[in-house]
């Protein structure tokens, strides 16, 4: 079965795209819950709750990071509609990327698959 790649790009972004709105809607889904399991005053509730917004802060960095790749497969799939030598420039496909890390990773830049946590999660 051969295609033509913008429309694999562009279905595969889609999929990434509901991968990413439904992990939105799992944190919000969680996010009450651990809320009201954690408020009660003691130390142990406070340190698994710190825990918790850690683990939803990764679940929201997954979530853009898969937004972001369906921004960047939408955008290779429309540049390679529009290219005639059949040569890409991924940079002209990661105008919409939010992420500086998945940018530098999808330009062949080595990063930690799993960076450290650089401060206390931001509670809003």
């Amino acid at each position: 079965m051969k295609q033509p790649l913008p429309p694999l790009l562009e279905r595969t972004a889609a999929i990434l795209g509901d991968s990413a709105r439904l992990l939105l809607e799992i944190e919000d889904s969680i996010a009450p819950l651990l809320e009201q399991l954690f408020q009660t005053d003691s130390g142990i509730a406070r340190a698994n709750f710190r825990a918790s917004v850690i683990s939803l802060q990764k679940i929201d960095l997954l979530s853009q990071t898969l937004q972001d790749l369906s921004c960047w497969l939408d955008d290779l799939a429309a540049e390679s509609r529009h290219q005639i030598s059949g040569n890409l420039v991924p940079e002209t496909a990661m105008t919409r990327l939010r992420l500086t890390e998945l940018r530098q990773r999808l330009m062949g830049h080595t990063l930690s698959l799993h960076p450290e946590v650089r401060s206390e999660p931001l509670l809003f």
